[in-house]
C-alpha cells in the first residue's frame, strides 16, 4: 500500500504548520500498517510521477472531478509498477524513469449522503389536539422512505419529500425532478443511505 505524506510543519500541534489531515493520516497509517506494508511517498514524489503520466491536479476539493479526487490516489498506485531510480552506464549517471503502466479511462463516481434533516421536535409548537407538524427523518407517509431510488415518468431519482398524494423526486444533486403521484412510482432500491452519481 502506497501512501502520499501530507506536507506541513513536522510536528506542529497547532498554527501554520499545523493540519487535521495530518493527524488522521498518520493514524491511518499506523491502522494500515497492522495490516499490510505501507510504503510513503513524499508529495513533490507524487507530483513527478503524476505529470509523467499526463494526470492534471486540482486543487479545488470543491470541483468533483478525477483531478481533485482520484489522480493523486492512481499516480501512487502506479508507484508499484513506476519509479524514478538512479542509473550508471560508462558515459552517464543520473535518474530516468523505470518500469512502465498504461493508464486508461475509468468511470469516476460521486458517493455521498443524501441531505436529509432531521427530525426536530423541539422547534415544532404543537397545534390544537397536541399534535406537531412533521418536520424532518426519513419516513413518508407511503410506503417510500427518503433516500429511496425510484422510476418515474419524469426520470430516475431519489425520494426528498412528501405531501399527502405525492413524492417529492430529487436527482443525485437533491435538484427536485418534480413532485409526482404515489401511484406513478416504482421503486427500484431502497435508501442504503447514500446519493450515487457518475
Amino acid at each position: 500500500m502506497t501512501v502520499d505524506l501530507t506536507s506541513g510543519r513536522k510536528g506542529a500541534k497547532f498554527g501554520k504548520g499545523f493540519s487535521a489531515v495530518m493527524v488522521g493520516q498518520k493514524w491511518a497509517i499506523e491502522q494500515l500498517s497492522k495490516i499490510a506494508t505501507v510504503h510513503t511517498r513524499l508529495g513533490w514524489q507524487t507530483s513527478n510521477l503524476r505529470k509523467h503520466l499526463g494526470l492534471e491536479k486540482s486543487k479545488d476539493k470543491a470541483e468533483q472531478t478525477p483531478e481533485s479526487h482520484a489522480n493523486d490516489g492512481i499516480t501512487l498506485a502506479c508507484f508499484r509498477f513506476l519509479d524514478y531510480l538512479p542509473f550508471h552506464t560508462s558515459n552517464y549517471h543520473g535518474h530516468d524513469w523505470k518500469g512502465s503502466v498504461e493508464v486508461t479511462d475509468a468511470p469516476f463516481t460521486i458517493i455521498k449522503r443524501p441531505p436529509i434533516s432531521r427530525r426536530q421536535l423541539h422547534l415544532m409548537v404543537p397545534s390544537k389536539g397536541g399534535k406537531r407538524r412533521k418536520y424532518g427523518g426519513s419516513t413518508t407517509r407511503h410506503e417510500f422512505r427518503k433516500g429511496d431510488l425510484v422510476s418515474s415518468h419524469k426520470g430516475v431519482g431519489y425520494v426528498s419529500g412528501d405531501t399527502e398524494k405525492q413524492l417529492s423526486v430529487s436527482d443525485a444533486n437533491w435538484k427536485q425532478l418534480g413532485q409526482i403521484a404515489v401511484s406513478k412510482i416504482q421503486l427500484i432500491r431502497r435508501s442504503n443511505g447514500l446519493i450515487v452519481s457518475h
